[in-house]
């Protein structure tokens, strides 16, 4: 099985797909496939100082699809007599005392799959979409590919350069040219913006990033 025959099988469901083979086994399982689904232009235009209703529920909407089609994949690959584990495209599991931590890194799969980099703001950087994206992603002991994973680096943080929109934007101040503080960022969300998705989400860092690799 090829990437080219996922694409073929999601058609428009999503965006982009990649895969690699692991550094090692997650779940027992050696490969993993990362789909991505780009954000609506307009949808991401509508957030001020503040995120929009319309962008809080496109958000929610995007990470339903992605969560659809990694079901959908499973069964296509389950169909052929491989495994499958998911990973749901937004959930976090606070089992080592971390909140903002999921079961498996989305950025990391989709870097492992060379789909694009991780920028300064702690965004998914895509090579073609830039910020405006969504990720999921599905382990499999499918060979889908023989392009071998390496573990990811400080530096694939470091590849967008110093254009610093997103520190000077992000109302946290939880971007800073030493790295990205979590724990700010989701603190300012839950206080100010509570009226709006109960404060789950954001989106200004992501609007100002022309996602270019300088």
């Amino acid at each position: 099985m090829t990437v080219n025959d996922i694409k073929r099988f999601l058609d428009c469901r999503v965006s982009d797909v990649g895969a690699a083979r692991l550094p090692e086994p997650f779940m027992g399982l050696g490969y993993v496939i990362s789909l991505c689904i780009k954000l609506s232009d307009s949808v991401v235009d509508t957030i001020t100082d503040k995120p929009s209703h319309t962008y809080f529920h496109h958000y929610r909407s995007v990470n339903r699809a992605l969560d659809d089609a990694a079901q959908s994949l499973g069964l296509y690959l389950q169909k052929y007599g491989y495994d499958y584990f998911p990973v749901a495209a937004s959930q976090s599991v606070n089992t080592d005392g971390n909140p903002f931590k999921g079961v498996y890194s989305h950025k990391q799969a989709a870097v492992y799959c060379k789909l694009g980099f991780v920028g300064l703001n702690n965004l998914f950087i895509h090579n073609e979409f830039g910020p405006k994206v969504r990720l999921v992603t599905v382990f499999t002991d499918c060979p889908v590919t023989d392009n071998q994973a390496r573990v990811m680096e400080r530096s694939d943080y470091r590849v967008c350069g110093e254009c610093g929109k997103c520190i000077a934007a992000c109302p946290a101040q939880a971007i800073t040219p030493e790295g990205f503080d979590a724990k700010a960022c989701s603190e300012y969300m839950k206080r100010e913006f509570q009226l709006i998705g109960r404060g789950s989400v954001c989106g200004i860092c992501m609007k100002v990033c022309d996602g270019k690799n300088i």
